[in-house]
């Protein structure tokens, strides 16, 4: 039986997190880690289990430092913590596209919340990736 990596492991688990990993370095290109990020599968998780295809869920949203609210998404299963678990036990798997297309013009986003790779983007950074990542079949 392999065992899930924790949520301390540092170890780069998929694309989206080795991008995340050079985030700090010097040469890094924030546009490669959204790019990275709309054509990843990311999961959401909720309170919601999926029932059919027009079901609707509603994600776990935290509140950031500033008191803020912002949806948690994480980059892999495996970087769900606990706690976030205990309060929406349902991990859903997306693309990070649907996920930048469906969000509210007043809610920002947080990856991996807690974990080594993550960031958190305010709701005019959304805007902003909408408004610049158009995606190549025209959608």
């Amino acid at each position: 039986m392999t065992e899930q990596p924790g949520i301390a492991d540092q170890t780069p688990l998929n694309d989206l997190e080795e991008k995340l990993a050079l985030g700090g370095q010097p040469d890094a290109s924030p546009v490669d880690v959204i790019l990275s990020f709309l054509n990843s599968e990311v999961y959401i998780v909720s309170s919601d289990n999926i029932e059919g295809v027009d079901s609707q869920v509603e994600p776990l949203v935290l509140a950031n430092a500033e008191g803020e609210p912002v949806l948690a998404v994480f980059s892999h299963p495996s970087r769900v913590d606990q706690q976030y678990l205990n309060a929406a036990p349902n991990v859903l798997g997306t693309q990070g596209a649907a996920i930048i297309a469906n969000i509210g013009d007043e809610l920002g986003m947080v990856i991996n919340p807690g974990a080594a790779y993550g960031f958190e983007i305010n709701p005019e950074g959304v805007a902003n990736i909408k408004r610049d990542f158009k995606r190549a079949d025209g959608e």
